[in-house]
């Protein structure tokens, strides 16, 4: 299993020329959901960055089979020591049972070397599918944790970037 995540930020047209630049890696570029003009660029090859402005993840746990070309879900959660031994209990439960309808894996990662910063990158077939997950369950982040003032929570989802029929020159 690699040991990191890697992702950048950009417009379309610096990530698309990076994405060329590297053609040996499997550089998937994102758009988000939320925000149109927004990209990303996210590298799960686990070798050294290829970024000049690289956010790194590490990887504390993984389940089922990646499917990048689809939906994906960051979920970011700042969490005490005792709210992270509560939370992976809770990720690896959701781990052993088996992953819920329409997600085909799960990344538990917190920032480089901040295991307060906790995320969750799912990926899906849809937002459809994440959505109604998220809401029919209690499993994802616990109504204690919603509901403190001292909790804080951020959520970015993504879709894979139309490729565009012309070259950047």
């Amino acid at each position: 299993m690699n040991e990191q995540i890697v992702i950048t930020f950009g417009n379309e047209k610096i990530l698309t020329e990076l994405k060329a630049a590297h053609p040996d890696r499997d550089l998937m570029m994102y758009q988000a959901l939320s925000q149109p003009g927004e990209f990303m660029l996210l590298d799960h090859s686990g070798k050294d960055s290829v970024f000049k402005a690289p956010v790194f993840y590490d990887i504390l746990s993984h389940s089922g089979e990646d499917k990048w070309d689809g939906f994906i879900s960051f979920s970011t959660l700042d969490l005490n020591f005792d709210q992270q031994k509560v939370f992976d209990a809770r990720i690896n439960k959701l781990r052993t049972n088996g992953l819920p309808d329409g997600m085909h894996s799960i990344y538990s990662l917190n920032y480089h070397k901040d295991i307060s910063q906790r995320i969750i990158l799912g990926t899906w077939d849809d937002y459809a599918d994440f959505e109604l997950w998220k809401n029919s369950s209690d499993e994802f982040i616990p109504k204690e944790y919603r509901d403190s003032p001292n909790f804080y929570s951020h959520e970015a989802y993504y879709t894979p970037a139309k490729t565009k029929k012309t070259q950047y020159t």
